[in-house]
Order: C-alpha cells, then structure tokens, then sequence
C-alpha cells in the first residue's frame, strides 16, 4: 500500500511540476513573442516540448492516430506526416520519420474511415509523392512496430499494411509491407521494396532496393535471397503473432497513468501462472519471509 500511494503522489508531483514549467513558457511566449501561425492569438501549441513524443512540422504534415486502440508507447517518437490504424501498436524507443514530404497537408484530404484502408494503388496516398521530396507513412490496423523499430519515408511513403509484425531494431526506409507479413528483428528493407502478403523477412536480413518479394516467401541474407516458400502453419503463425501483440498492448495502455506501471497482481498469482508448480509455491513463500523481514 505504502508502494502505491508513493508511486502515485511521486508521479503527480512529478508531472505537476513538468506542467508548472510548460505554463511558464507558454506565459513567456504570450508575453514576449507575437503568434504568428494559426488563427486565434490566445492558443500556444507547445510544439517543443521535451516530454512530446509526437511532432507535427510546419511545412511536413502532422501525425494522425485512428481514434481506435492504437497504442503509442511513452518513448515513442512519430514525426510529419505519420498515420497509425486502429489497433495497431508502436513500441518503446521506435521512430516514425515522415519529415521529407513535400506538403504540409500530406493525405489532409483523407479524413474519413478509408484513410485506414492501406491500399498501396490508391490514389490519394500517391497523390503528393515525389521520388525527391518523400512521402508519409502509414501503420494498418493490428500491426505492431516493436522497440527501435525506424520507419523513414525519405523517397517515397512507407506503408505498412494490416496485421503486420516489425521485429525489434529493424528498419523500414520508403517501403511498402502488405497485410500479415513478418519483418524480423534487426533486418533493413531498403527503398522501394515490396513485401508481399503472408511473407517473411529473416532477422538480420537486408533486402537490397527496388527487390520485389512475392506471397508466402521466406527471405534469408545479407543481401536477402528466397530460401523458399512458407508452409500452410508458418502463414498461420504470422497472423496469431499479430493478435498477441493487439492483446499486449491493451495491457499497456494506461502506463502513463497515475500508478499505471504498478503490478495489478500479487507475487503469488504472478509466478504461479508462469507454470512453476510446486516449485514455485518455496519460491512464493522465500520471497515472503524475505519480505516480513524487511518489514
């Protein structure tokens, strides 16, 4: 209990006080500086605060996240023109970089529910793409983007489609992902490249730019070759991963909140659940005699 309620005032006064200095700014701001962008001189955007991790661009578009449960991690950063689907999720420590595009209002026309369709023919995501100038970049719905994931659009838009699995440290440079695919820890696809449905990328692999990997592939290598195609069980595999990470994330969404990183569960049902039986039940009491002691 004692936990809780230090974690929780700790936080606040915390957060409070982040919050005191931002308003100091702000008044600085309105005192000192005339505003010159937007409409109505009594809103301050603080566009620059350090605790942000999402960063809407002047000339390169805002990010946009489906008002369904997606799921941004705090240490997350999405820059210009990002979009993320509903359900989808994006990990600790990844980037999203859409700063290349070559309008402020990248995709501002897709403001109904078709904007999460990730078609890669349509029309309007190719709209403003310019091979010089880049492009945005769309997360589908149910697609995961794990820890230090980059996703960049420097010569083109990056999309990503439904139901996809990003491996952890991999990186993603004006590419297109179709649905269900897996792209494994620490592999590159560079630009231009196709990654058709259902297909796996190995970790650690790097596929060279312009390469085209059709339905149902396994691609291993530096540069990444096919080794051969899925079986009917791995393609079935890729799409159970997807919907384990949707279930993981609706474990993590209120992480920000007050007390939100504390555990819901007391020691004893966590660790008998990780399937320790018997011997689990000596190590539940050790750890609570350690506890009584120090108490």
């Amino acid at each position: 209990m004692w936990m809780l309620v230090r974690q929780t005032l700790g936080r606040a006064f915390r957060e409070t006080g982040q919050k005191l200095d931002r308003l100091g700014i702000v008044a600085e701001q309105h005192a000192t500086k005339p505003r010159l962008i937007g409409d109505n001189p009594s809103i301050f955007d603080d566009h620059l605060s350090r605790h942000r991790h999402q960063f809407p661009l002047l000339k390169r578009g805002v990010p946009i996240v489906s008002p369904g449960a997606a799921y941004l991690a705090p240490c997350s950063t999405l820059i210009g023109s990002v979009r993320v689907g509903s359900g989808a999720s994006i990990w600790y420590g990844a980037i999203l970089r859409a700063d290349k595009c070559e309008n402020a209002n990248h995709f501002k026309d897709l403001t109904n529910s078709d904007v999460w369709e990730l078609d890669p023919d349509r029309e309007e995501i190719h709209r403003y793409e310019n091979t010089d100038l880049g492009g945005g970049i769309f997360i589908g719905e149910d697609s995961n983007v794990q820890d230090h994931c980059i996703i960049t659009s420097r010569v083109g838009h990056s999309i990503i489609g439904k139901g996809v699995t990003i491996g952890h440290m991999a990186q993603i440079h004006s590419a297109t992902v179709e649905d269900h695919c897996l792209i494994g820890m620490g592999s590159v696809l560079r630009e231009h490249v196709t990654v058709e449905t259902e297909s796996f990328i190995a970790a650690g692999a790097v596929v060279e730019p312009g390469t085209r990997v059709a339905s149902g592939e396994l691609w291993v290598g530096q540069p990444a070759r096919k080794l051969r195609d899925l079986t009917l069980e791995e393609k079935e595999k890729l799409h159970y991963q997807a919907s384990e990470y949707v279930k993981v994330a609706s474990v993590q969404m209120g992480v920000m909140d007050l007390g939100g990183n504390l555990p819901e569960l007391p020691v004893e049902s966590s660790l008998l659940e990780t399937g320790l039986s018997d011997e689990g039940d000596d190590k539940v009491d050790e750890i609570n005699e350690i506890s009584n002691k120090k108490n």
